[in-house]
Parts: structure tokens; C-alpha cells; sequence
């Protein structure tokens, strides 16, 4: 009985050594493995954050890359602009050069544009007679005109609107002192601009306006979209007194200075 209670003693002090060495061994894996599991996490926040850093980094380098396109852009922009610019002047510099030979070369005399002035009123009320007046008998709109320039260019409005059928408008900012010269090239200039367009366009509108001594004639026309229809140039030979400009002409010294008078053909 006494060795079999030893036997028994030896066997359950090896259990229990065995039982130790388990849970030690135990303890160490689990030790082990979060260990692991803390350094594959350690990882995984290392590999987002790199890849957050190479995202970051490929938004910086596209959006540089926008920057230097659009700053390319700009510059081309610009130079075209600078040389738009310069090309404009170099053509004005030649159109003042052109101008000044011709005037130089421009006769004295010459017809009395106070004669072709009344030659063109006549010939307005003439229109006005024939497609605006309401009867044979009413009075002329010239009979008591303050300006006969202005009821000329409104004549030539309401002949085309009733011939058209078109919506033809008048913005107009006339000056005292526009010279029988300048009405007369005002007054034509608007009926061969109007007659280029107005025919083709929804609402047709007839410009004039003084810049300076110059007065400037200007038709703009949209058709039925809204969009803009071209106004044909006028075919004109250089001259002194009027040069195309954008959709018209400029008349060159139409306006005479404050308190001056109308030269007539009796003057020296």
C-alpha cells in the first residue's frame, strides 16, 4: 500500500509538472500570436497609410500638371491676344497712312454737299410719300423738321419695316452740328447697310452715335434663334472722309466744333 500511495504521489507530481509545462507553453503561443496579430495590424495601418501618402501624391502631381496646362493656356491666350493687337494697330497705322495720302491728294472744290443734302432729303420724302405715309394729302415730315437727319433715317426704318415685314429699330444719339456732308454719307451708308441685311435677319437694328468729331454708322441683326447675322461690308475706296468698321462706317469729321457754321459754296 505504501508504494502503490508513492506510485500514485510520483504520478500526479508528473501531471501537474506536465500540466505546467502545457499551460506555459500555452501562455507563450498566445503570447506569440499577439504578437503577431499586433504586427500585422501595425502593417496593414503602415500599408494604408503609404497608400494614402501615394494617393495624396498622385492628386498633387495631376493637379500640378492642370496648373502648368492651364497656365500654358494663359500664355497662349496672351500672345495671341498681344498679337491680335499688334495687328490691329499695324493695320490702323497703315489705314491712317492711307488716309492721309489720299488727303493730300484730294482736290479743292467739289460738289456743294449742301446741294447733295437737299437732293437727299427730297429723295427720302419721296420714300416716305410712296411706302409710309398714311394718304396722299398728309404733311411731309420734313415740313417742320428740327432735324432732318434723324426723320431721313427713321423713313428709311419704317420703308423697310413695311416692305419686310421685319422688326427694324432706330438707337440713335445725334450731336448738333452734323455737317450736310456727313448726312448725306450717314443717310447712305445706313440705306446700302440696311438693304444688305434686314431682308435676312428677325430684328434688324440701325445704329448711330458721335465719337469725337466722327459720327459712326452700324446695323446688327439677329435672325429668328437669336443668333447674330452678318452685316455686309461695304465695298468703299479709301477715303478721307469715311472707312468701314465693324458691321458699318465711321464718317470722319461730321460734327462741326461748338459755335462754328456750315461752310457753303460761296465761301473762299
Amino acid at each position: 500500500m505504501i508504494l502503490l500511495a508513492v506510485v500514485l504521489g510520483v504520478v500526479a507530481v508528473v501531471g501537474l509538472v506536465v500540466v505546467a509545462i502545457t499551460m506555459s507553453r500555452l501562455g507563450d503561443q498566445r503570447a506569440r500570436a499577439t504578437a503577431a496579430e499586433e504586427r500585422s495590424t501595425q502593417q496593414a495601418s503602415e500599408l494604408a497609410t503609404t497608400a494614402a501618402a501615394l494617393e495624396a501624391a498622385g492628386r498633387a502631381q495631376q493637379a500640378a500638371e492642370e496648373q502648368a496646362a492651364a497656365a500654358r493656356a494663359e500664355a497662349e491666350l496672351a500672345a495671341a491676344a498681344r498679337q491680335a493687337a499688334e495687328e490691329r494697330a499695324a493695320a490702323a497705322e497703315d489705314r491712317l497712312a492711307e488716309f492721309a495720302a489720299a488727303r493730300a491728294a484730294a482736290p479743292e472744290g467739289g460738289i456743294d454737299p449742301e446741294v447733295l443734302w437737299t437732293l437727299e432729303q427730297a429723295r427720302s420724302e419721296r420714300t416716305w410719300r410712296q411706302s409710309v405715309a398714311p394718304g396722299p394729302d398728309t404733311v411731309s415730315v420734313f415740313a417742320d423738321a428740327s432735324d432732318p437727319l434723324l426723320e431721313a433715317l427713321q423713313v428709311e426704318l419704317d420703308a423697310a419695316r413695311e416692305d419686310v415685314g421685319a422688326i427694324v429699330e432706330l438707337e440713335v444719339d445725334l450731336p448738333p452740328g452734323v455737317t450736310a456732308a456727313g448726312s448725306v454719307l450717314a443717310l447712305r451708308a445706313a440705306q446700302e447697310l440696311l438693304a444688305g441685311v434686314v431682308r435676312r435677319g428677325e430684328v434688324t437694328t440701325l445704329h448711330v452715335h458721335a465719337d469725337g468729331a466722327d459720327l459712326v454708322v452700324a446695323v446688327r441683326s439677329v435672325d429668328e434663334d437669336g443668333a447674330p447675322v452678318p452685316t455686309d461690308p461695304l465695298a468703299l475706296p479709301v477715303s478721307v472722309d469715311i472707312e468701314p468698321v465693324d458691321d458699318g462706317v465711321r464718317i470722319r469729321d461730321a460734327i462741326r466744333p461748338t459755335g462754328s457754321e456750315e461752310p457753303t459754296s460761296e465761301d473762299p
